[in-house]
């Protein structure tokens, strides 16, 4: 049995495009969820490693999404107040933890994603949804995050060809196929 880790960085963790504050948390986050990880493991050794890092880090990232939209209200009020008092630049920068949770634990949800071979479109879509939720909207901003989540999503389809080069050549086949039928 792999640590979570371990198999995170098969995954591609170590290519991600994270700030230094991501990365930091991202890594906490790892190291809070192992031992979780290897109990789920333990526990469902019939299911292959990478489908429950995936269960794994679709179900934090949907608690840390839904904090997020619980306060968002909250922080759209004291988004608008900086905007008041100290102007649109400084307001900006102003950020939220949980933005950046959302974020860091997105693009790991997004590389997990394409390690197994999730649809594009269904991952694109929740990335623009996303990207638009954490940028309130700001279509310049939320395509680059949009842009970094599927960047992520590619590592991991890249790093899937890379270690499980067979089932790589068979989901190319099924995508060409797939593609001629649309």
């Amino acid at each position: 049995m792999k640590p979570l880790r371990h198999l995170l960085n098969e995954f591609g963790f170590e290519q991600l495009p994270f700030s230094d504050a991501e990365q930091e948390f991202a890594s906490g986050f790892i190291d809070f969820r192992s031992d979780f990880f290897v109990r789920v493991c333990q526990q469902k050794a019939d299911k292959p490693q990478q489908d429950l890092a995936l269960g794994l880090v679709t179900h934090s990232f949907q608690q840390i999404l839904d904090e997020f939209q619980a306060t968002q209200c909250k922080i759209s009020e004291i988004d608008a107040l900086f905007q008041q008092h100290v102007g649109v630049e400084h307001a900006q920068k102003f950020h939220t933890m949980n933005e950046m949770e959302v974020k860091a634990i997105g693009v790991i949800w997004f590389l997990c994603q394409g390690f197994n071979g999730i649809d594009f479109s269904y991952a694109n879509d929740h990335a623009t949804e996303i990207s638009e939720q954490l940028t309130m909207n700001d279509s310049q901003q939320a395509e680059a995050l949009r842009q970094q989540f599927m960047q992520s999503y590619y590592v991991g389809v890249d790093q899937a060809h890379i270690v499980k080069p067979k089932a790589g050549w068979i989901l190319t086949f099924k995508k060409t196929i797939k593609s001629l039928f649309n």
